[in-house]
């Protein structure tokens, strides 16, 4: 594992949201997650922004897809997360399918798609939809194609390349295209409850941790007209406010 421990990190950073300056805000063990299990006593430094409020750790930054898949998203993924294989994919194909009265002729992406199987439960109700995950190689090859709406849900938090993966997932959308995600946003204790709180877990692969602001800034950072609005705390939309799709997504 390509931790170095000898060596402190850095008392301040660049956030990877703004890029104003994030400081050394709490630090946890890598085996934290929802589930006790034994620390393994490997130090994961978490830095938050002191504009946007960003939480964010660098420990994973060099990490090749190999190193996430053998340490991480390994065998003992399902363990961490149990509602990984079945529950949530079958709750966000409900969500897409009903709440948002998604329409048959739209061009989907599930971005991060997992094992693929809300793609296998969306296409056999006849919907358009392709799957992208680095993770999995049936998966792992992305097309050139614009899709209409982009969803990627309880991944962002995964990410450590938190601008070029957004910047990646606009440059997929159509000009009417509407990207929407899952993600837990802060509690406004966070400040007193730091790595406490149990969405920040390095074990399950939790290293970019959002607010709103952070989130707002992050949109206008790849584009000025680029917007985000929050249904409420973990699910997020965004789009291009000059090119609002003809069938916006609501969702009641």
């Amino acid at each position: 594992m390509k931790f170095n421990i000898k060596n402190p990190p850095p008392p301040a950073i660049l956030c990877k949201c703004c890029a104003n300056q994030a400081l050394l805000f709490d630090v946890c063990d890598f085996n934290k997650s929802p589930i006790k299990i034994n620390l393994c006593g490997i130090p994961i430094y978490y830095y938050r922004c002191s504009f946007c409020g960003f939480i964010f750790t660098c420990a994973f930054d060099k990490w090749s897809n190999k190193e996430f898949s053998h340490f991480i998203y390994n065998q003992d993924y399902i363990y961490f997360d149990p509602d990984y294989l079945k529950i949530r994919p079958q709750s966000n194909a409900s969500l897409l399918r009903d709440s948002l009265k998604m329409k048959q002729d739209l061009d989907v992406l599930d971005y991060g798609c997992g094992n693929g199987k809300m793609l296998e439960i969306l296409s056999q109700d006849g919907y358009k939809i392709d799957g992208y995950d680095a993770f999995n190689d049936k998966f792992k090859i992305k097309t050139s194609k614009k899709y209409d709406v982009i969803v990627a849900f309880e991944v962002v938090e995964h990410i450590s390349d938190v601008f070029g993966t957004f910047q990646e997932i606009f440059g997929m959308l159509k000009k009417e295209g509407v990207f929407l995600f899952s993600t837990l946003l802060q509690p406004q204790n966070i400040l007193d409850i730091g790595t406490h709180w149990w969405y920040i877990a390095p074990r399950n692969g939790h290293v970019s941790i959002f607010t709103q602001q952070s989130l707002r800034n992050l949109c206008q950072r790849i584009h000025c007209d680029y917007e985000v609005f929050s249904f409420n705390e973990n699910l997020h939309l965004m789009f291009d406010k000059n090119h609002l799709p003809h069938y916006f997504l609501g969702i009641q």
